[in-house]
């Protein structure tokens, strides 16, 4: 379930950019649409092979950004400081992040978020809230300190991510490492 987020993220991040495209954006959409419905078959049903083959295929669609080359933003620039130099899960950083980031990014992506939190089930409402509601369901940790990952430590992460091209490339841009923090803190 995990990896299945994971997926989910390459098309949250390509629907948020500045630099993504009309096609990207609807192709994503559906990738999340078609992997959040197959994940909660696969949940309720593990055995269930056309759920599974429904999730990959909604991966492969959910993909579709980077094929496009659209850059990746801060949830994928953090979790590869979380997984590099902190060893937490890859397929853990999006649960704990994406949220959080979704909410600071706001401001910047307010109507590529209602289109995501209609793909996530819940048209009208808060995206962030629709993903977190559906970590939760699928028993995934939904916090920082859920994967061992305390306020010791934002320092220390702000300082390497600042530094990273899809940190960079975030639709709300970093002011300085004290933006990071302020995120990691909203996380933890």
């Amino acid at each position: 379930m995990g990896s299945g987020t994971r997926s989910m993220d390459h098309g949250i991040e390509a629907l948020c950019s500045p630099a993504g495209t009309p096609l990207a954006d609807e192709v994503v959409l559906a990738g999340i649409r078609i992997l959040r419905e197959a994940m909660l078959r696969t949940l309720d049903h593990p055995d269930e092979l056309e759920a599974r083959r429904l999730a990959q295929y909604g991966s492969w669609l959910a993909s579709f950004g980077l094929q496009a080359r659209v850059p990746m933003g801060a949830s994928h620039g953090i979790g590869h400081v979380l997984g590099g130099s902190f060893d937490v899960p890859h397929y853990y950083c999006t649960p704990v992040m994406m949220p959080s980031l979704l909410r600071y990014n706001k401001p910047f992506t307010e109507e590529a978020q209602k289109h995501l939190a209609a793909a996530l089930g819940a048209p009208g409402g808060e995206a962030a809230d629709a993903f977190s509601e559906f970590t939760r369901r699928l028993g995934l940790p939904g916090r920082l300190a859920d994967v061992g990952i305390g306020e010791d430590k934002f320092d220390q992460i702000s300082k390497i991510a600042i530094n990273h091209r899809f940190v960079k490339a975030n639709p709300r841009p970093f002011k300085d490492e004290a933006d990071i923090v302020d995120l990691l803190r909203m996380a933890a």
